[in-house]
């Protein structure tokens, strides 16, 4: 049997490649005589810059950064040669260059998952050090730059990076906010692009959907998950709506991008990114898809195996597990999905749309969370091999 493991990760416990990794070594303690396939799935959140820079032979380049709060802390930029994407690839980009790609990780610098819970505001958190990785890339001759945006901390526009890219804000006294962040906005008078750097194009992968402002935008939507209190969600917005202002007058753009479906992924940073350079977003699964072969693995296979940490009805707006499902209806394939929970009308909405297909969990919902993020080898172990023996 060809069975195909493409998972995204169970946040906090097990990144997607090694989920993936373990499904197979699972497969094989089963049966020696299955041929198995692995590819991790990726939004553009933690692991982004690693799984896509291995897949095309690339290599890595450290650099040290501020994180999220101000503190030191060492990365890495995927370095890519173009001619090892195809053409197909780099026409969805809608890219035309030579040399290298540039492969950044929003959350290997300002990630939440960096950040304890008592850390976690933001108010103070900046995207100040992915300006300095996009700085960085400057100096290495980069054709174009890939920027994964899942899973940041902060909600600043992309204030921060701007700001690390040259961009100056001063209060009234002419004194420049060094590391600025929400709570500083306040302070702001001036606002000079003067010193800007250039950078070469920018895609940013991207599935979320949402406009920078409103209830469904950037701070109403996201905020809370990470830290800011409920009852400081119309404050954050007013800061949000006069920074925007703010920053489309000092770049002599029209506010019309703020309604951008993606400007309010990750804090805002494309919207930021948008209007100092030649930034676009792409679909992150789509993206996946195209680089990873990924619908051609799933044309080949005989079973797939996807899943996830949690799988409740955002899953069902874009998020990878979903979109395998998606794409393996359309040959009739079966799919296993496992993950660490589901809420039962995600699972139903999705079995009214596709057939041929099984939702389980593996947590268990009697234990503590973090007995179950403790003790997740063996219950996803235990899990798949039980699916395996009934398909």
């Amino acid at each position: 049997m060809r069975i195909l493991a493409a998972f995204d990760k169970c946040k906090d416990s097990l990144s997607a490649r090694e989920i993936c990794s373990l499904a197979k070594h699972v497969i094989f303690t089963r049966s020696c005589l299955d041929q198995v396939q692995t590819i991790p799935l990726t939004d553009g959140g933690e692991g982004f810059a690693e799984l896509l820079t291995l897949a095309k032979g690339g290599t890595f380049h450290p650099v040290s950064v501020k994180d999220s709060l101000g503190r030191d802390k060492e990365v890495k930029i995927g370095l890519i040669l173009i001619e090892n994407l195809n053409d197909d690839l780099l026409k969805f980009m809608n890219l035309n260059i030579q040399g290298k790609m540039a492969v950044i990780e929003m959350a290997s610098v300002v990630g939440l998952c960096n950040l304890t819970e008592g850390e976690r505001n933001p108010w103070l958190t900046s995207t100040y050090g992915v300006g300095q990785l996009l700085k960085e890339v400057s100096s290495l001759g980069c054709g174009s730059i890939l920027l994964g945006i899942g899973g940041s901390s902060t909600n600043d526009m992309g204030v921060g990076a701007l700001s690390a890219l040259g961009v100056e804000f001063s209060d009234q006294k002419g004194n420049i906010i060094s590391f600025p962040s929400p709570k500083s906005w306040p302070d702001v008078d001036q606002v000079s692009i003067g010193n800007l750097m250039p950078l070469p194009p920018i895609r940013i992968a991207c599935d979320v959907s949402n406009s920078l402002l409103g209830k469904n935008g950037a701070t109403s939507q996201f905020g809370p998950q990470k830290g800011l209190p409920f009852d400081q969600i119309d404050k954050m917005e007013e800061e949000v709506i006069k920074m925007s202002e703010t920053l489309s007058f000092s770049f002599h753009k029209t506010l019309d991008s703020r309604k951008h479906n993606g400007a309010g992924a990750a804090g805002g940073i494309g919207y930021g990114l948008n209007l100092a350079y030649d930034a676009e977003f792409v679909p992150g699964f789509t993206l996946t898809e195209k680089w990873f072969g990924l619908e051609n693995a799933i044309k080949c296979a005989d079973l797939i195996l996807t899943g996830e940490g949690r799988f409740d009805c955002t899953s069902l707006y874009g998020k990878g597990p979903y979109e395998i499902i998606r794409v393996a209806s359309k040959f009739k394939k079966k799919v296993i999905l496992l993950a660490g929970s589901v809420e039962e009308k995600a699972v139903e909405q999705c079995k009214s749309e596709f057939s041929n297909l099984e939702i389980v969990s593996f947590g268990n919902e009697n234990l503590p969370l973090q007995e179950n993020f403790d003790r997740v080898t063996e219950f996803f172990s235990k899990k798949l091999l039980e699916q395996l023996s009934l398909n």
